[in-house]
């Protein structure tokens, strides 16, 4: 999990007590555009319990954009844009209850959001994206050559490069952003979120990192020539640009041996890199056109989940449901989204009342369904 997730857990679990979504009481023809949430939360103070309130809001009705063919770019940023400017989206704000105790306001608070206001501005911002069927990959990757780092451009560069091109991967061949040039990201936090708000600027969807460490095997004269043998191994980590997520990870070691000593350690390179991208690269696109596209049978939205919780939704759709699968499109706050495919046959009728049902019979959380946008969408909100 990112530390930017973990953040946004920990606040959601510290700050809020409990929060229920219900329909905006505003009796105006804009009122469908509104979200309504009432909470109980606690802080230092009642002005800063009800900014995390309103906060909260706000990042609760982007997660609800995420029911879609659209995500959020950069999430970090949008992160700041909405601590910053949360204000804008905000039509209402009521102490429902107050108490205080041991230095702590106690409150109920009723907030809120003007959802249209709030997607037209991140919209504006050009924070909404739309992810392509085969995503942009980056590679940068750390490697070594008998323990000791290779200045200049790696050889792995080049043959992850092209296997990405003999599995029909497109690429950035740029450095995007230099000071984590032939890095491994998944040991410098810093650096890795720095490239991901460079990749996001440069149109990249999906970052490919890691590190191979070539070593000199041994040495041996066969005839009459000089042959040498180097092992490579290869551990290559894909990550979402978009969230920071871990995608999958593979590790392969691989040797060769020839007279040429630097043709040899390509050839030990290659073998290995090409076996890594061969074992995870088709999973890995499968999994993304059925996680980030909107091509999904079904897609199923749950609001009022901390990640716990959304665990417990998909483990039940899955096992309630298995003729399809089940594949988490997001997690925003506490707005979890799920595809739902059937890779064997056509849903039959009655599957989308099937599903509310699985809803339905959860005790913990439990779920009222609401209307949703289509008859492929199913929408449920967590009740007290």
């Amino acid at each position: 999990m990112t530390q930017w997730a973990l953040k946004r857990m920990a606040m959601v679990v510290v700050v809020l007590l409990w929060a229920t979504w219900c329909p905006a009481r505003e009796a105006d023809k804009n009122s469908e555009h509104l979200r309504t949430y009432e909470l109980d939360i606690f802080g230092p103070s009642a002005q800063a319990a009800v900014k995390q309130a309103a906060m909260h809001a706000v990042r609760s009705v982007i997660g609800e954009f995420y029911c879609s063919d659209e995500m959020m770019l950069a999430r970090t940023l949008l992160e700041r844009y909405v601590e910053r400017y949360y204000e804008k989206f905000v039509v209402g704000q009521t102490i429902l209850s107050r108490r205080e105790s041991q230095g702590m306001s106690y409150l109920r608070v009723r907030i809120i959001v003007d959802a249209r206001a709030l997607e037209n501005d991140l919209r504006e911002k050009k924070f909404f994206y739309k992810p392509r069927r085969r995503p942009i990959i980056y590679v940068t990757v750390e490697e070594t050559v008998d323990s000791a780092p290779v200045s200049g451009e790696p050889i792995s560069r080049g043959a992850i490069h092209e296997g990405l091109k003999e599995l029909l991967m497109d690429f950035e061949p740029r450095v995007i952003h230099h000071q984590a040039a032939h890095t491994n990201l998944t040991k410098d936090p810093q650096r890795l979120e720095a490239t991901r708000i460079a990749a996001t600027t440069a149109g990249v969807e999906v970052i490919l990192t890691g590190r191979v460490d070539v070593t000199l095997a041994r040495e041996k004269k066969i005839h009459f020539d000089d042959y040498i043998f180097y092992d490579a191994r290869t551990t290559l980590t894909l990550i979402r640009v978009d969230d920071g997520l871990t995608l999958g990870t593979g590790t392969f070691e691989a040797g060769a041996g020839g007279s040429d000593k630097e043709a040899t350690k390509r050839a030990a390179v290659s073998r290995a890199t090409t076996k890594v991208l061969q074992d995870s690269i088709p999973k890995f696109a499968e999994r993304w056109e059925r996680t980030m596209t909107d091509n999904a049978e079904f897609q199923v939205m749950v609001v009022g989940v901390n990640p716990a919780e959304a665990d417990v939704v998909e483990e039940r759709l899955a096992t309630r449901m298995p003729e399809a699968e089940v594949y988490r499109r997001s997690l925003f706050e506490d707005v979890a989204v799920f595809n739902l495919y059937y890779p064997t046959a056509k849903p039959q009728p009655g599957e989308r009342e099937r599903i509310e049902q699985v809803l339905r019979d959860l005790e913990t959380p439990r779920f009222k369904i609401v209307p949703a946008k289509s008859e492929k969408h199913v929408w449920a909100r967590r009740v007290p």
